[in-house]
């Protein structure tokens, strides 16, 4: 039967000190590493800022005109401050790795000398790298924090440049497989993944163009049945929601489902003759949605767009009263914002609004 080992009150205190020295040492080169690595990635994220813009562009993504200055801008601030953030924490930080190299080698000797019993030794060392390990961790702390300040208002600004990019490179993506056709001067402003929490409640992806809203549905075609189960089948997208962007009144972020939790309530304007209409997407989501569409609607959009074509002084549509090229009816119902046509209510003609 083996015999327990006594327990050493002694040894345990001077291996938990160890362990503690050594923790503070670790803390220290994890500061110094992590400040290193984050203006690594902030000189690889700034950098291919414009690279990223210009594939959009390219795409037909004209909106958000923002992010062509402010990605001008932080390129060039980064250009100005970044290689002195960089001297500064090299300065800082070559000295204090040279600290703890040098300490965590003393910690290996005190780790010796606890396995040797050798306990006044251990004693008079783990004392003495005790409080030379907090300061060290400390001193890291404050000279990465040094170096990194100047950069703090960078980095915040890159958060939401790319934030802003990620949501434009998604939309051309969206788009690109979008089934509907784009009219005349119809230029992309956001999509979203989603699903229609009504009715049929089918995912498809919401579209967002400085004309129109359009929910476009997948649904699943049965192509082949053997003995009434399904051998092959396909995805197809069908255009459930088409509006004018004008004819809707206003969309609210709120719960759709007790299971599905937040969305958007797209709510149309009365004479349009739809019910408010629910979708499920995330939280964030639900905010940009509610975001874009105000950008829309307040005609920014076609500014930022006309601007890209290279209108810098767009000039605000006059939308004329529509008449009947065949009968010569006049159309009296609301003309809303981004309709191109309207159906004559005499003839049932389709009727371009000028």
């Amino acid at each position: 039967m083996a015999i327990p080992a006594q327990a050493n009150p002694v040894k345990d205190r001077l291996n938990s000190s160890l362990n503690s020295i050594e923790s503070n040492l670790s803390e220290a080169s994890r500061l110094l590493n992590e400040a290193e690595s984050g203006l690594n990635t902030l000189d690889a994220s700034i950098g291919g800022l414009a690279g990223r813009l210009s594939t959009v562009r390219g795409r037909g993504y004209a909106a958000m005109g923002h992010l062509d200055q402010t990605i001008k801008i932080l390129t060039e601030k980064w250009a100005a401050v970044g290689p002195g953030v960089r001297q500064s924490l090299a300065n800082g930080a070559g000295p204090m790795r040279g600290q703890i190299a040098g300490a965590q080698s003393e910690a290996n000797t005190l780790r010796e000398m606890i396995a040797m019993d050798n306990y006044p030794v251990a004693e008079g060392m783990a004392a003495q790298l005790s409080s030379r390990s907090e300061s060290i961790k400390s001193s890291a702390s404050r000279e990465a924090a040094q170096a990194m300040a100047p950069i703090r208002d960078l980095n915040t600004t890159l958060g939401a440049v790319e934030r802003d990019l990620k949501l434009a490179e998604t939309t051309v993506d969206l788009f690109a497989q979008a089934a509907f056709p784009m009219q005349q001067q119809e230029s992309p402003v956001l999509a979203i993944e989603g699903k229609l929490m009504e009715g049929e409640k089918c995912h498809g992806t919401l579209y967002f163009t400085n004309h129109r809203f359009v929910f476009e549905g997948q649904k699943e075609v049965v192509l082949e049945k053997h003995f009434l189960i399904v051998t092959k089948k396909r995805i197809e997208r069908v255009m459930m929601i088409e509006r004018p962007v004008g004819a809707v009144h206003q969309i609210s972020k709120g719960r759709v489902g007790l299971i599905a939790g937040i969305g958007v309530f797209v709510e149309f304007k009365p004479e349009v003759g739809l019910p408010v209409t629910p979708f499920d997407v995330k939280g964030w989501e639900a905010d940009v949605i509610t975001r874009f569409f105000k950008y829309i609607t307040g005609g920014e959009a076609d500014r930022d767009i006309a601007a890209a074509h290279g209108v810098t002084n767009p000039v605000a549509p006059t939308i004329k009263l529509a008449r009947c090229p065949a009968c010569g009816a006049p159309h009296n119902g609301e003309i809303y914002q981004g309709q191109t046509s309207v159906q004559c209510e005499y003839c049932g003609a389709a009727v371009a609004i000028t």
